[in-house]
C-alpha cells in the first residue's frame, strides 16, 4: 500500500562539510614564512654581531713657528703678564799670564846629542864645524867641531838640533846622511846617534797673547752677567727657586731672557808684553725679561695649533727647545717683544672629516682600505672584521677606529 505524502528528499540541498585543503599548501605557506624569518634574522644579527676594528696609521709632518710675543706688567689684549729690569754693571780682575813653556813641543830647546861619523870611501874626508846631518825625515843636526874622517875609520864628534822642539829628540841609533857632501859620495860617509839627543827646557816667559786678553774679558765679562742676573731677579721680585731649571711643574715657575750688550772692555796689557798679570775691566748693560713659563708655553703651543688645518693635531711638542731672543725692551715701560721659535709635528686625527667611520661604513675591506689611505697623511691602514665570515663593514657605532 502506498506511503501517504511521502517527504520527498533533494539532495541538491544537503549540506555536507568542504573537503580539507592539500597539505602542500600548508607547507609551502610555513617554508615561505619561516624563509622570511631567517632572512630578517640573519640581517638582524649581521647588523648586531658584525664589529670592525680600522687601525689608521698616519704620518707625522714637521711645523714650524716663528712669532713674536709681547711682554708687559700691565698686558693688554693678547700680551704676555711679566716684569722688564735693566742695568749697568762693571768690575775689574787681576789675570795671571800662563807660562808658555808649559806648551810642549815648545818647551824644549835646541837638543844635543853625539855622533860617530864612519868613511868607506878609499880616501880621508874633513869635514868643518857645523856640518849637516839630515835624518831620514827631514830634520837638521850639525856637528859642533871641525873633523878628519880617516878612509876606513870613523870618529865621534858632538852635534846639536838645528831647530828646538820635542820633535828632536833623537834617540841612540838614528842615522845621518851628509848632504854637504857630493851625492855619490854620501853612500860612502854617513853618521849615527850614539846616544840620546836631550834638550834643556826653554827659559821660562810670561808673554802675554792676544787670546790672553779675549779670554780674561769674556771670563770677566760671564761673571758681571751671573750677578746682573741675581740683582735684577730681585728687583723683578722673581724668586731664585722660580727660575731654577728644577723649579716644580706644580710651583709659580718663571723663565727669563737677557740682552746684554757690552759698553766698555779694556785692559792693561797688550799682546806680547812679557809680564806675570794683567788687569781687564768691562761694563756691560743687561736687560731681562721675565715671564710665566707655563705661561709661555701653552701661548706658544695654542699659536702652533692656529697653524695647522681641520684634522690635524700636535703629535710632538717639546717645550724645552722652544727658542727665545729680546728683540726690542723698554725698561721704562716694563715692555718687550720676544722672538719665539718652535719646531713640532702634527698629525690626523680623528676629527678630520676623511678619517669618519662614517665614510666607510658598508664598504668592503678592500674599497675601505683604499678610501682610506687615499687621504694625504696616512701612511697604513688594517682592518680586521668579526666574525670572519663578513665581507662588508657594518654601521658607524660597529667600527671601532684608531688613528696612531
Amino acid at each position: 500500500m502506498p506511503l501517504r505524502n511521502p517527504r520527498r528528499i533533494d539532495v541538491r540541498h544537503s549540506a555536507f562539510p568542504q573537503p580539507p585543503a592539500p597539505p602542500r599548501l600548508y607547507r609551502n605557506i610555513a617554508f615561505t614564512f619561516l624563509g622570511l624569518t631567517l632572512v630578517v634574522v640573519g640581517v638582524a644579527v649581521w647588523m648586531f654581531a658584525v664589529r670592525a676594528t680600522v687601525r689608521v696609521q698616519v704620518k707625522r709632518v714637521a711645523e714650524t713657528l716663528d712669532t713674536a710675543v709681547d711682554i708687559a706688567k700691565s698686558p693688554e689684549q693678547g700680551q704676555l703678564q711679566g716684569r722688564v729690569v735693566e742695568g749697568t754693571f762693571d768690575n775689574i780682575q787681576e789675570f795671571k799670564v800662563k807660562d808658555r813653556t808649559d806648551d810642549a813641543p815648545l818647551a824644549v830647546a835646541t837638543t844635543t846629542g853625539r855622533v860617530r861619523i864612519v868613511n868607506t870611501y878609499s880616501k880621508e874626508q874633513a869635514l868643518i864645524k857645523t856640518t849637516r846631518l839630515v835624518t831620514a825625515d827631514g830634520k837638521l843636526y850639525r856637528i859642533n867641531a871641525n873633523v878628519n874622517v880617516p878612509s876606513g875609520g870613523s870618529v865621534e864628534v858632538d852635534a846639536y838640533s838645528d831647530k828646538t822642539g820635542s820633535d828632536y829628540l833623537a834617540k841612540t841609533g838614528t842615522k845621518f846622511t851628509i848632504p854637504g857632501l857630493w851625492i855619490d859620495l854620501q853612500k860612502f860617509i854617513t853618521a849615527e846617534a850614539i846616544t840620546d839627543f836631550t834638550g834643556k827646557a826653554a827659559a821660562s816667559k810670561k808673554i802675554v797673547a792676544a787670546a790672553d786678553i779675549t779670554d780674561a774679558q769674556k771670563t770677566l765679562q760671564d761673571a758681571i752677567v751671573e750677578q746682573a742676573k741675581t740683582t735684577l731677579a730681585a728687583e723683578a721680585s722673581v724668586l731664585p727657586q722660580s727660575l731654577a731649571a728644577d723649579c716644580p711643574s706644580d710651583q709659580a715657575c718663571w723663565q727669563a731672557v737677557y740682552l746684554v750688550t757690552p759698553t766698555e772692555i779694556k785692559s792693561n796689557a797688550t799682546p806680547g808684553q812679557e809680564t806675570d798679570s794683567f788687569l781687564a775691566q768691562a761694563k756691560v748693560k743687561v736687560t731681562a725679561v721675565y715671564y710665566p713659563k707655563k705661561d709661555m708655553e701653552a701661548l706658544v703651543r695654542s699659536k702652533l695649533k692656529e697653524k695647522l688645518p681641520e684634522g690635524r693635531d700636535l703629535a710632538d711638542f717639546d717645550p724645552s727647545k722652544v727658542t727665545y731672543k729680546l728683540e726690542q725692551a723698554d725698561a721704562s715701560l716694563e715692555k718687550a717683544r720676544i722672538d719665539v721659535s718652535a719646531d713640532a709635528t702634527s698629525k690626523l686625527t680623528a676629527t678630520s672629516p676623511s678619517l669618519d667611520a662614517a665614510a666607510i661604513a658598508g664598504l668592503s675591506v678592500d674599497d675601505a682600505k683604499k678610501k682610506l689611505t687615499a687621504v694625504d697623511g696616512v701612511d697604513y691602514v688594517e682592518i680586521t672584521l668579526r666574525p670572519s665570515w663578513a665581507r662588508n663593514l657594518p654601521a658607524k657605532d660597529k667600527i671601532d677606529l684608531t688613528i696612531q
